[in-house]
């Protein structure tokens, strides 16, 4: 018998993975060492945003000290151990092959791949009314030529489930605005809600329909049956204080025909599990987002396994000729989901002689030798500044204090608008929260250079903040980007809201931190003129190929890269690992 007191290992893992383990060894004394390890990988795994842990990277190499087995001995010690569930039972581990899952991230993946399949069906559509919607929308259909948006907003329409991927400027916006009119011309009634991981993409969401949908060629009334609010997942699903639950789920369900969702990258497996559930099995869902992009900060990259092993059937090609008026060739996928996913292929906003498509190209591909080639070459929309962070501390930051100089006129106007768009125009980006080159350190370079005339306070007029924790009762969520201005009452921070601004005092904030830097991972949802990308001096696990992809396609007209060229090219040569079983869970069991 195993006495927890006794296990030597204990110190040399999380404090959460080690109270699992000391827990297990109660519960189950006839547990190995080596199967309360695996326990414990399974719980690092998904600090790390794993679903599972795959023992066949671990099986014969050391962790916590402590020598592992070999695989299939590894997987007898656990099926001996009492810690893994059979089939109806309850246990706190499951074992599938390789892969071991705390039981509760298997169940959220098991049932979201049954809801998902279950939802990825056609609905009985009349497609010739579709095809003379679309037509008037997206333009007749040329000779030998795919329109893939229009293809897009077809299958959104054919479809109970629609998967749309695509980089930036492809025409994602585009693509919803003018499915969503087409919806409203075929079912006037149809009850449409709009939502995004976080406020800021929410807005974002929001701002860009409207200024597309005044575009379209649709009367006043036409126009004003197209939604034009969004809200957060959590806001939508009606997040309970202090509880993982929600209001709407299965028993529950949300009130809506159709949901569209942007941003479907930023989802973990856990939120996406409990939307799929509190959607009525009768409802379109429309995931938008870039497969490519940084996966969630919890747990799972479900969007991207949505999108593996994308193809479509000759049923639905023919369905989609039918509706669109064009060519659509079958294409043999590996995966279930394939009809329901469309990849949008033309980016609108970088052309063949952008810098930065051309960069984030290379990046995507982890081609790092073509990235330095074109960071030498140079290009007009591309800065380059090799070197370690003490080599150009000082250039930084009279490079930030420039860059930001309209932003700081537009603050002595204390007007929101002008401030929030001339903020808008410049971010510093990192991979990490600590370090020099960390947002805590370039927050600090940043308001030594830019805020020493203005004292010590932690308050002054154009201090940006992030707030970090949700506040349901303030509608302020994790994400949003406040500013600081003078008014006759004191310091105000102003938040962008339905198109109009809210303002508080500084005090009633929830959780926030200074906002010049902020990293890449809460960059998305967002878009800036420029970005600047600050590398450490050396490299680390969450310097990924995905990581520069996302800082790059933040910028709309111009990137800069600071940091080491060796930095660079270990980032782009590692491509971001998620374990999970969902994508397998949706394959075609026999292709042939």
């Amino acid at each position: 018998m195993l006495i927890a007191a006794e296990i030597p290992w204990l110190e040399q893992i999380s404090p959460l993975a080690a109270e699992l383990v000391q827990t297990l060894a109660s519960l189950a004394p006839a547990a190995s060492e080596s199967a309360l390890l695996a326990a414990a990988l399974a719980v690092e795994a998904v600090a790390e945003g794993h679903v599972c842990v795959d023992l066949g990277r671990w099986a014969g190499r050391q962790y916590a000290g402590f020598p592992l087995p070999f695989l299939a001995q590894w997987q007898t010690e656990l099926q001996a151990s009492g810690l893994i569930a059979k089939p109806g039972d309850f246990a706190p581990l499951v074992l599938e092959e390789r892969r071991l899952y705390l039981a509760r991230y298997w169940r959220f993946e098991t049932q979201l791949a049954a809801d998902l399949l279950a939802r990825a069906e056609p609905l009985p559509v009349e497609t010739t009314l579709l095809r003379k919607s679309l037509d008037d929308l997206f333009g007749p259909p040329a000779a030998h030529h795919i329109d893939w948006q229009k293809a897009a907003a077809a299958a959104a329409v054919l479809n109970r489930l629609t998967v749309i991927s695509g980089g930036p400027g492809t025409g994602k916006t585009t693509t919803v605005v003018k499915l969503l009119a087409a919806l409203t011309l075929l079912q006037p009634d149809i009850r449409i809600a709009l939502a995004a991981p976080t406020g800021k993409a929410a807005a974002r969401m929001v701002e860009a329909i409207r200024l597309a949908k005044v575009k379209l060629p649709l009367d006043m009334l036409q126009l004003a049956t197209l939604p034009d609010t969004a809200q957060t997942l959590h806001r939508l699903l009606g997040a309970r204080p202090d509880s993982p639950s929600f209001r709407h789920d299965r028993e529950n369900p949300l009130p809506y025909d159709t949901l569209v969702v942007d941003e479907a990258s930023m989802i973990d497996l856990a939120l996406l599990t409990r939307l799929v559930a509190a959607l009525p099995p009768t409802a379109r869902l429309i995931l938008l987002g870039d497969k490519d992009q940084l996966a969630s900060v919890e747990a799972g990259a479900a969007f991207a396994d949505l999108c593996a092993g994308t193809g479509v059937s000759a049923a639905a090609a023919k369905r989609l000729a039918m509706a669109t008026g064009m060519p659509i060739p079958p294409q043999p996928g590996q995966s279930r989901m394939g009809d329901s996913v469309v990849l949008l292929r033309h980016s609108y906003r970088f052309d063949t002689n952008s810098g930065i498509g051309a960069l984030a190209r290379a990046a995507n591909a982890g081609n790092s030798e073509a990235a330095l080639n074109l960071l030498d070459t140079g290009h007009a929309d591309l800065g380059w500044h090799p070197g370690h962070f003490a080599d150009h501390a000082e250039a930084l930051a009279d490079h930030v204090a420039t860059a930001l100089q309209p932003y700081w006129q537009a603050v002595t106007t204390a007007d929101p608008v002008t401030a929030f768009q001339q903020f808008g125009r410049f971010r510093l980006l990192t991979a990490h929260r600590d370090g020099e080159a960390g947002v805590s350190g370039l927050n600090r370079l940043v308001e030594a250079r830019l805020v020493k005339r203005r004292g010590r306070e932690a308050w002054y007029a154009g201090r940006p903040v992030l707030i970090t924790a949700n506040d349901y009762g303030l509608r302020l969520y994790n994400g949003d980007i406040g500013i600081a201005l003078q008014t006759a009452e004191g310091l105000r921070v102003y938040f962008e809201r339905d198109g109009d601004f809210a303002a508080f005092a500084p005090q009633r904030l929830p959780p926030h931190e200074t906002a010049y830097a902020m990293t890449v991972h809460k960059s998305q949802g967002s878009e800036f003129d420029t970005v600047a990308l600050v590398l450490p001096d050396s490299d680390s696990p969450v310097l990924t190929r995905n990581l520069v992809y996302t800082a790059l396609t933040r910028a709309r007209r111009r990137a800069e890269i600071w940091g080491p060229a060796t930095v660079l090219a270990k980032a782009l040569a590692t491509a971001t690992r998620r374990d999970s079983g969902l994508a397998d869970r949706l394959r075609i069991s026999n292709p042939s």
